[in-house]
Protein backbone atom coordinates (compact mmCIF):
# COMPACT_ATOMS: atom_id res chain seq x y z
CA UNK A 1 0.00 0.00 0.00
CA UNK A 2 0.99 3.22 -0.49
CA UNK A 3 1.35 6.76 1.40
CA UNK A 4 -1.25 8.26 -0.11
CA UNK A 5 -3.48 5.08 0.33
CA UNK A 6 -2.36 4.39 3.95
CA UNK A 7 -3.07 7.99 4.84
CA UNK A 8 -6.73 7.79 3.11
CA UNK A 9 -7.52 4.67 5.26
CA UNK A 10 -6.49 6.39 8.60
CA UNK A 11 -8.98 8.86 7.74
CA UNK A 12 -11.81 6.40 6.62
CA UNK A 13 -11.48 4.38 9.82
CA UNK A 14 -11.21 7.31 12.50
CA UNK A 15 -13.98 7.25 14.78
CA UNK A 16 -14.52 9.53 18.07
CA UNK A 17 -12.72 12.73 19.02
CA UNK A 18 -9.55 13.68 19.87
CA UNK A 19 -8.00 11.99 22.84
CA UNK A 20 -8.34 15.71 25.04
CA UNK A 21 -6.88 19.10 24.64
CA UNK A 22 -4.60 20.78 26.93
CA UNK A 23 -5.37 24.33 28.24
CA UNK A 24 -2.05 26.67 29.06
CA UNK A 25 -2.82 27.18 32.52
CA UNK A 26 -3.14 22.90 33.20
CA UNK A 27 -0.35 22.20 30.90
CA UNK A 28 2.64 22.26 33.83
CA UNK A 29 0.35 19.08 34.75
CA UNK A 30 0.24 17.80 31.66
CA UNK A 31 3.32 15.37 32.19
CA UNK A 32 1.68 14.17 35.87
CA UNK A 33 -0.92 12.09 34.84
CA UNK A 34 1.20 10.02 32.63
CA UNK A 35 2.33 6.60 34.32
CA UNK A 36 5.97 7.47 34.41
CA UNK A 37 8.15 3.76 34.02
CA UNK A 38 11.57 3.91 35.92
CA UNK A 39 14.10 2.70 33.54
CA UNK A 40 16.96 5.23 32.95
CA UNK A 41 19.76 5.54 35.95
CA UNK A 42 19.81 9.61 36.91
CA UNK A 43 18.88 9.87 33.00
CA UNK A 44 16.26 12.13 31.45
CA UNK A 45 12.17 11.46 31.59
CA UNK A 46 10.92 10.10 27.44
CA UNK A 47 7.75 11.21 27.02
CA UNK A 48 5.54 9.49 23.97
CA UNK A 49 2.66 10.71 23.19
CA UNK A 50 -0.49 9.30 21.45
CA UNK A 51 -2.10 11.04 18.87
CA UNK A 52 -4.71 13.64 19.31
CA UNK A 53 -6.67 12.51 16.15
CA UNK A 54 -6.86 9.14 15.17
CA UNK A 55 -4.00 8.82 12.16
CA UNK A 56 -0.46 7.37 12.68
CA UNK A 57 2.46 9.63 13.85
CA UNK A 58 5.17 9.96 15.92
CA UNK A 59 6.22 12.50 19.14
CA UNK A 60 8.80 12.11 21.88
CA UNK A 61 9.94 14.89 24.76
CA UNK A 62 12.46 14.43 26.54
CA UNK A 63 13.04 16.66 29.83
CA UNK A 64 16.10 17.04 31.77
CA UNK A 65 16.58 16.87 35.57
CA UNK A 66 17.08 20.29 35.49
CA UNK A 67 13.62 21.31 32.99
CA UNK A 68 15.88 21.06 29.73
CA UNK A 69 13.28 20.13 26.88
CA UNK A 70 14.52 17.99 23.42
CA UNK A 71 11.63 17.14 20.62
CA UNK A 72 11.79 14.38 18.01
CA UNK A 73 9.83 14.73 15.43
CA UNK A 74 6.23 15.80 16.95
CA UNK A 75 3.12 14.47 14.63
CA UNK A 76 0.22 16.54 12.89
CA UNK A 77 -0.73 20.60 12.65
CA UNK A 78 -3.26 19.14 15.40
CA UNK A 79 -0.41 17.67 17.52
CA UNK A 80 0.57 21.30 18.28
CA UNK A 81 -2.66 22.90 18.83
CA UNK A 82 -3.94 20.48 21.42
CA UNK A 83 -0.76 19.55 23.09
CA UNK A 84 2.68 20.46 22.15
CA UNK A 85 2.25 24.09 22.18
CA UNK A 86 0.35 24.73 25.76
CA UNK A 87 2.39 21.77 27.03
CA UNK A 88 5.95 23.03 26.08
CA UNK A 89 5.52 26.64 26.62
CA UNK A 90 4.17 25.66 30.92
CA UNK A 91 7.40 23.81 30.56
CA UNK A 92 9.20 26.74 30.19
CA UNK A 93 8.96 27.97 26.59
CA UNK A 94 12.09 26.34 25.27
CA UNK A 95 12.72 23.42 23.00
CA UNK A 96 16.73 23.34 23.52
CA UNK A 97 16.65 20.53 19.81
CA UNK A 98 14.04 19.86 17.99
CA UNK A 99 15.24 16.81 15.68
CA UNK A 100 13.24 15.95 12.86
CA UNK A 101 13.49 12.30 10.99
CA UNK A 102 12.08 12.84 7.97
CA UNK A 103 9.93 14.67 5.27
CA UNK A 104 6.38 13.23 5.83
CA UNK A 105 3.98 15.52 7.67
CA UNK A 106 2.98 13.06 10.69
CA UNK A 107 6.35 14.09 12.06
CA UNK A 108 6.66 17.04 10.83
CA UNK A 109 3.31 18.81 10.46
CA UNK A 110 3.42 19.79 14.40
CA UNK A 111 6.58 22.01 14.10
CA UNK A 112 4.94 22.84 10.22
CA UNK A 113 2.48 24.27 12.08
CA UNK A 114 4.23 26.26 15.10
CA UNK A 115 7.11 28.26 12.86
CA UNK A 116 4.27 29.38 10.40
CA UNK A 117 2.58 31.47 13.74
CA UNK A 118 4.29 34.66 14.50
CA UNK A 119 7.18 34.10 17.20
CA UNK A 120 6.46 30.37 16.84
CA UNK A 121 3.62 30.68 19.27
CA UNK A 122 5.76 32.30 21.82
CA UNK A 123 8.22 29.34 21.76
CA UNK A 124 11.54 29.35 21.96
CA UNK A 125 13.43 26.40 19.56
CA UNK A 126 17.31 26.65 20.01
CA UNK A 127 17.95 24.77 17.11
CA UNK A 128 16.28 22.58 14.28
CA UNK A 129 17.93 19.37 13.10
CA UNK A 130 17.07 17.93 9.79
CA UNK A 131 18.28 15.99 6.85
CA UNK A 132 15.42 16.66 4.32
CA UNK A 133 16.12 15.04 0.97
CA UNK A 134 15.98 17.34 -2.02
CA UNK A 135 12.86 18.84 -3.53
CA UNK A 136 13.75 18.02 -6.92
CA UNK A 137 14.54 14.53 -5.75
CA UNK A 138 10.50 14.40 -3.98
CA UNK A 139 9.36 16.05 -6.99
CA UNK A 140 10.45 12.98 -8.97
CA UNK A 141 9.99 10.08 -6.54
CA UNK A 142 6.86 11.63 -4.10
CA UNK A 143 5.54 14.98 -6.01
CA UNK A 144 2.32 14.43 -3.95
CA UNK A 145 4.67 15.41 -0.69
CA UNK A 146 5.88 18.70 -2.36
CA UNK A 147 2.84 20.95 -1.85
CA UNK A 148 2.94 20.45 2.05
CA UNK A 149 7.18 20.63 1.91
CA UNK A 150 7.63 23.35 0.22
CA UNK A 151 5.58 25.74 2.70
CA UNK A 152 6.89 24.43 5.82
CA UNK A 153 10.56 25.15 4.29
CA UNK A 154 9.61 28.42 2.91
CA UNK A 155 8.25 29.01 6.80
CA UNK A 156 10.70 27.59 8.88
CA UNK A 157 13.64 29.80 6.69
CA UNK A 158 11.21 32.67 7.47
CA UNK A 159 11.10 31.72 11.00
CA UNK A 160 14.69 32.78 11.49
CA UNK A 161 15.29 29.45 13.81
CA UNK A 162 19.13 27.97 13.39
CA UNK A 163 18.56 24.66 11.07
CA UNK A 164 21.77 22.16 10.99
CA UNK A 165 21.89 18.97 9.12
CA UNK A 166 23.15 16.12 11.34
CA UNK A 167 25.78 13.92 9.29
CA UNK A 168 26.44 10.33 9.97
CA UNK A 169 28.46 9.65 13.11
CA UNK A 170 27.53 13.19 14.49
CA UNK A 171 26.64 13.25 18.12
CA UNK A 172 24.43 15.78 19.34
CA UNK A 173 25.24 16.14 23.45
CA UNK A 174 22.31 17.90 25.12
CA UNK A 175 24.26 17.74 28.37
CA UNK A 176 22.73 16.19 31.93
CA UNK A 177 23.64 12.58 30.61
CA UNK A 178 21.66 12.36 27.01
CA UNK A 179 23.35 12.54 23.90
CA UNK A 180 21.91 11.62 19.89
CA UNK A 181 24.36 9.81 17.63
CA UNK A 182 23.08 10.54 13.76
CA UNK A 183 23.58 6.44 12.38
CA UNK A 184 22.97 7.43 8.33
CA UNK A 185 23.02 10.50 5.92
CA UNK A 186 19.88 9.73 3.26
CA UNK A 187 20.43 7.63 -0.06
CA UNK A 188 19.48 8.95 -3.21
CA UNK A 189 19.58 5.48 -4.86
CA UNK A 190 16.89 4.18 -3.00
CA UNK A 191 13.98 5.42 -5.25
CA UNK A 192 11.12 3.15 -4.03
CA UNK A 193 9.56 4.33 -0.66
CA UNK A 194 11.87 7.13 -0.99
CA UNK A 195 10.93 9.58 1.61
CA UNK A 196 10.57 6.75 4.31
CA UNK A 197 13.85 5.22 3.45
CA UNK A 198 15.43 8.48 4.36
CA UNK A 199 14.20 8.68 7.47
CA UNK A 200 17.42 9.81 9.70
CA UNK A 201 18.01 7.13 13.03
CA UNK A 202 19.56 8.27 15.83
CA UNK A 203 20.93 6.28 18.62
CA UNK A 204 20.31 8.26 21.64
CA UNK A 205 22.01 7.41 25.20
CA UNK A 206 20.48 8.44 28.10
CA UNK A 207 20.82 7.35 31.79
CA UNK A 208 22.56 4.42 31.13
CA UNK A 209 20.16 2.44 28.92
CA UNK A 210 20.17 3.46 25.06
CA UNK A 211 17.33 4.27 22.59
CA UNK A 212 16.98 3.52 18.84
CA UNK A 213 14.67 6.31 16.93
CA UNK A 214 14.14 5.00 13.42
CA UNK A 215 11.66 7.00 11.69
CA UNK A 216 9.82 5.42 8.84
CA UNK A 217 12.72 3.04 7.47
CA UNK A 218 12.00 0.55 4.65
CA UNK A 219 13.66 -2.34 4.04
CA UNK A 220 16.64 -1.22 2.42
CA UNK A 221 17.65 1.45 5.09
CA UNK A 222 16.99 -0.89 7.81
CA UNK A 223 19.59 -3.45 5.11
CA UNK A 224 21.86 -0.75 4.88
CA UNK A 225 22.18 0.44 8.56
CA UNK A 226 23.03 -3.03 8.89
CA UNK A 227 26.10 -2.75 7.06
CA UNK A 228 27.77 0.72 7.69
CA UNK A 229 26.94 0.65 11.34
CA UNK A 230 28.74 -1.85 13.93
CA UNK A 231 26.59 -4.65 15.64
CA UNK A 232 27.47 -2.21 18.67
CA UNK A 233 25.75 0.65 17.54
CA UNK A 234 22.50 -0.99 16.02
CA UNK A 235 21.83 -2.61 19.69
CA UNK A 236 19.92 -1.10 21.53
CA UNK A 237 17.54 -1.51 25.05
CA UNK A 238 14.67 0.38 23.27
CA UNK A 239 13.47 0.36 19.50
CA UNK A 240 10.79 2.51 17.83
CA UNK A 241 9.36 0.53 15.72
CA UNK A 242 10.04 2.19 12.12
CA UNK A 243 6.43 3.24 10.03
CA UNK A 244 4.43 2.93 12.85
CA UNK A 245 4.93 -1.19 12.80
CA UNK A 246 3.97 -2.35 9.58
CA UNK A 247 5.97 -2.32 6.49
CA UNK A 248 8.95 -0.67 8.02
CA UNK A 249 11.84 -2.28 8.50
CA UNK A 250 12.77 -6.39 8.81
CA UNK A 251 12.90 -8.77 11.57
CA UNK A 252 16.48 -8.97 11.03
CA UNK A 253 17.21 -5.72 11.40
CA UNK A 254 14.95 -5.98 15.23
CA UNK A 255 17.02 -9.46 15.44
CA UNK A 256 20.47 -6.86 15.63
CA UNK A 257 18.60 -4.33 18.06
CA UNK A 258 18.00 -6.92 20.43
CA UNK A 259 15.31 -4.99 22.58
CA UNK A 260 14.11 -5.10 26.00
CA UNK A 261 11.36 -2.75 24.66
CA UNK A 262 9.71 -1.94 21.91
CA UNK A 263 7.54 1.08 21.34
CA UNK A 264 4.59 1.42 18.51
CA UNK A 265 3.58 5.14 17.45
CA UNK A 266 0.74 3.33 16.38
CA UNK A 267 -3.19 4.39 16.32
CA UNK A 268 -5.74 1.56 17.39
CA UNK A 269 -7.08 0.99 14.05
CA UNK A 270 -3.61 0.32 12.91
CA UNK A 271 -2.99 -2.27 15.26
CA UNK A 272 -5.71 -4.11 14.82
CA UNK A 273 -5.75 -3.98 11.37
CA UNK A 274 -9.05 -2.98 10.93
CA UNK A 275 -9.82 -0.83 8.03
CA UNK A 276 -13.53 -0.88 9.37
CA UNK A 277 -14.40 -4.33 9.45
CA UNK A 278 -13.43 -5.25 12.37
CA UNK A 279 -9.74 -6.94 13.14
CA UNK A 280 -7.69 -8.27 10.54
CA UNK A 281 -9.40 -6.50 7.93
CA UNK A 282 -7.10 -4.45 6.69
CA UNK A 283 -4.20 -4.55 4.35
CA UNK A 284 -1.40 -3.66 7.17
CA UNK A 285 0.90 -5.94 8.47
CA UNK A 286 1.21 -5.21 12.30
CA UNK A 287 0.93 -8.77 12.70
CA UNK A 288 3.68 -9.89 11.21
CA UNK A 289 6.14 -7.20 13.05
CA UNK A 290 4.04 -8.89 16.64
CA UNK A 291 4.96 -12.36 15.76
CA UNK A 292 8.64 -10.68 15.48
CA UNK A 293 9.04 -9.23 18.61
CA UNK A 294 7.28 -12.14 20.37
CA UNK A 295 9.82 -14.61 18.81
CA UNK A 296 12.83 -12.16 19.34
CA UNK A 297 12.17 -12.34 23.45
CA UNK A 298 10.85 -8.45 23.80
CA UNK A 299 10.17 -7.82 27.14
CA UNK A 300 7.54 -5.24 27.01
CA UNK A 301 5.60 -3.45 24.41
CA UNK A 302 4.32 0.42 24.55
CA UNK A 303 1.65 0.94 22.49
CA UNK A 304 0.75 4.84 21.84
CA UNK A 305 -2.96 4.64 22.15
CA UNK A 306 -2.49 6.69 25.50
CA UNK A 307 0.48 8.98 26.52
CA UNK A 308 3.77 7.12 28.58
CA UNK A 309 6.65 7.65 29.55
CA UNK A 310 10.31 5.86 30.72
CA UNK A 311 11.78 7.80 33.62
CA UNK A 312 14.54 8.01 35.96
CA UNK A 313 14.93 5.48 38.42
Amino acid sequence: MNRRDFLKASVCVAAGGALGTVRAEDAQERVSPVMVTPYFKDGWTMYMFANRGNAQMLSTLFRSPSGKLAMVDGGWPKDAEDLLLPTLKALGGTVDTWFLTHAHGDHYGALADIVKRPDCGGLKIGRVVHNFLPLDFIAATEKASIPYMTPFLEDLGKSGLRVEKPAAGQTFDLGEGLAFECLNDYDLSMRNNSINNSSICYRVTNGGKSILVTGDIGVEMGDKLLKIQPPEKIKSDVVFLSHHGQCGANKNFYAAVKPEICVWPTPPWLWDNNIGGGVGSGPWRTNFTKCWMQELGVKRQILLTKDAALGPI
